[in-house]
């Protein structure tokens, strides 16, 4: 049985045994003098699991020493111990009452992150309440895919050494969960539904799926890809005259961009950035986040694609048309402030910035003009400028683009536009499409080279095996990615090797 991805918080491709974590519970006494020690005795064991957490743990730091403060709080210990013995209730529910105001306040708000915040919150409440009931953490001796409601950091920094993948009904891209499993390269997913313990589960975020029970065909076709990514370092191989880019959403991502040796970044999806507030930033604070990016890529290629909103991605403070120029002629203010904000942040020369769902000449001519103004404006370095190649019209008039840097095919929109596939049947639907596709990409290779502008693809066909092969047989040098699938390219680029030789 095949279930759709909600939202996928870290890439990756794994099979294993489901195990379910549940909510404990906590057994009470009506006594408040028996309370009050069981809460003190909870919050002292809470913390001496901290500290041994902090000492194999140098990565998760500062979390740690956050979740410390907090359970250390003398004002935390003074509210529990008064609302035990002016209520006469269970310790368990004097710290939840103690703390739900606060976290309820930050569910409330409009801020994605700060709602992300309460879970960390919930993190530190979960520690206490397990360790009012005296709860053991039971090691497991194999390693199993995670599935429970919400999962907390403190558990996966205690037992990731046998995590293989995780599934939860609720989270968000920038908990500290989601964070840490993208810098540990596990996955994680949120799905609908439940689990039943040691059902076997295969994750497999490129498809967006999960699958349970999974076919005898199922099984063997993912222990051979899962042997083959395997046989390959999480390190980019020597790559000669190819370039292995990475897509990313937000500056989280660049840590690994740069562990795993990748050439630069291809795509930069700056409108996830506008996703995590309940106003545009301005000018000074996308400055702030495009800099960090710039810098830690260290002189490497950092392609910024302007918002590209409309269709799927709302903005609830901005009216949003049809993705592309549109939203750019509608709302200039923030076109200006975003494109003033990458320039100002070319301090090395290496930015690219690009458009998206351009349709025609004109369009991008318009669209490069108004980027040159502002850089004259302000004497900023100069930057390249590019297109993505994702509708039909620009692909069928590929010529006329003699003035792009460079070009990118987004192959997520273009195979909707071109065959009515939508984008999460893009891949699963391949076989009706892709030979059709590959004879009309040679003649942007063609194009391409014949007017020396760089190309590369970076949609989601780029990090499937067979179509990166593909792609470097009718000249398509340069792969954009997620991080998560550098084994692939690596792989991908070996085996072209070996054709060619």
């Amino acid at each position: 049985m095949k279930k759709e991805i909600i939202e996928t918080l870290s890439n990756g491709y794994v099979m294993g045994k489901i195990k379910c974590i549940v909510e404990s519970k906590v057994e009470t006494k009506n006594t408040t003098v028996f309370e009050i020690e069981k809460f003190d005795l909870a919050i002292k064991k809470s913390l001496l699991q901290i500290a041994k957490l902090k000492e194999s743990n140098q990565n998760m730091q500062d979390y740690l020493s956050i979740q410390e403060l907090m359970i250390s709080d003398p004002s935390l210990t003074k509210q529990v111990h008064s609302f035990i013995e002016v209520n006469n209730v269970s310790a368990k529910d004097a710290v939840c009452e103690v703390m739900a105001e606060f976290m309820d306040g930050l569910k409330k708000s409009s801020s994605s992150y700060l709602k992300e915040r309460s879970t960390d919150m919930e993190d530190v409440l979960n520690r206490i309440v397990e360790n009012l009931n005296d709860v053991v953490e039971k090691k497991e001796s194999e390693p199993y895919i995670l599935f429970t409601k919400t999962l907390y950091p403190s558990y996966l920094i205690a037992n990731m050494h046998n995590i293989l993948g995780i599934i939860t009904n609720y989270g968000g891209y920038t908990s500290h969960t989601a964070i840490l499993c993208r810098s540990l390269d596990i996955p994680f997913v949120v799905c609908d539904g439940d689990f039943v313990e040691n059902s076997l589960v295969i994750i497999d975020t490129r498809k967006g799926l999960v699958i349970t029970d999974p076919s005898e065909d199922e099984v063997t076709r993912c222990r051979i890809n899962m042997e083959k990514r395997g046989s390959f370092e999480k390190k980019a191989i020597a790559h000669p005259g190819f370039m292995f880019l990475a897509n990313v959403s937000s500056n989280l991502d660049l840590s690994r961009v740069l562990d795993y040796g990748f050439d630069g970044i291809g795509l930069y999806r700056t409108e996830m950035i506008f996703m995590n507030t309940h106003r545009p930033y301005s000018m000074n604070e996308q400055y702030e986040i495009y800099l960090e990016t710039v810098q830690k890529m260290q002189g490497k290629i950092v392609c910024f694609r302007t918002f590209d909103v409309g269709d799927d991605k709302q903005l609830p403070y901005l009216k949003t048309f049809k993705k592309g120029i549109d939203n750019y002629k509608n709302n200039p203010i923030l076109f200006i402030e975003q494109v003033s904000a990458i320039l100002k942040a070319n301090i090395y020369g290496n930015v690219r910035i690009m458009f998206p769902m351009i349709e025609s000449k004109e369009e991008f001519l318009y669209l490069k003009r108004w980027v040159l103004k502002i850089r004259e404006e302000n004497q900023y370095n100069m930057p390249k400028i590019g297109m993505m190649l994702e509708t039909k019209e620009a692909l069928e008039h590929i010529e006329e683009f003699s003035d792009a840097d460079f070009i990118s095919i987004g192959t997520n929109d273009l195979t909707n536009q071109l065959y009515q596939i939508s984008r999460d049947d893009g891949i699963d639907r391949m076989d009706s499409y892709f030979a059709d596709l590959l004879v009309k990409l040679k003649k942007v290779v063609k194009f391409c080279d014949d007017n020396n502008i760089c190309l590369s693809v970076c949609g989601e066909l780029a990090s499937v095996t067979n179509a990166a092969i593909s792609f470097y047989k009718i000249g398509i040098r340069n792969l954009s990615v997620a991080p998560s699938a550098i084994r692939m390219l690596n792989m991908v680029y070996d085996e072209y090797q070996k054709i060619k030789e």
